[in-house]
């Protein structure tokens, strides 16, 4: 048996994300690797730690647009275009994303002309899960600043 402090700052997930550049806006979107499970003292499901972090860091609830439309405070990401090496930190400077994105040139001209991407995250493993999750109210999304660094 494993016991999670819920009150403390949430442990940082392992992170899986995907590029979407169907749009004018781009966007990507985040899965943890692994999932936390808790129960409640009674019995049945307890908080899922990973949306609560959403929840407590800037992010707005998917459906509530007037949550996340405007860019989240103390959140930034920076895109190394050479090394494909994406990092999203959260307030406090806090790692909430360090990795690969394989983007678009599409998705980095965007990203350039906005100066931002939308951030989406929830309960799903894929982005095949977002609609599903969308329907149960555990999708979540910002707008995150972005700064994009291309070769000289």
């Amino acid at each position: 048996m494993y016991i999670a402090n819920l009150s403390g700052t949430p442990a940082p997930l392992g992170m899986q994300a995907w590029s979407d550049d169907r749009s004018s806006m781009p966007a990507v979107i985040f899965a943890a690797s692994h999932r936390i499970e808790t129960s409640a003292t009674r019995g049945g499901p307890g908080p899922d730690p990973h949306l609560r972090s959403l929840e407590t860091s800037g992010w707005g609830k998917f459906g509530d647009l007037a949550g996340w439309s405007e860019p989240a405070a103390g959140w930034s990401a920076v895109l190394n275009v050479p090394a494909d090496a994406f990092t999203v930190t959260g307030p406090g400077d806090v790692p909430f994303y360090e990795g690969a994105l394989n983007s678009s040139k599409a998705w980095r001209r965007g990203a350039r002309k906005h100066g931002l991407f939308l951030a989406l995250a929830g309960d799903i493993a894929s982005p095949a899960d977002i609609r599903d999750a969308q329907g149960r109210g555990r999708m979540y999304a910002m707008f995150c600043p972005v700064t994009v660094v291309v070769p000289e």
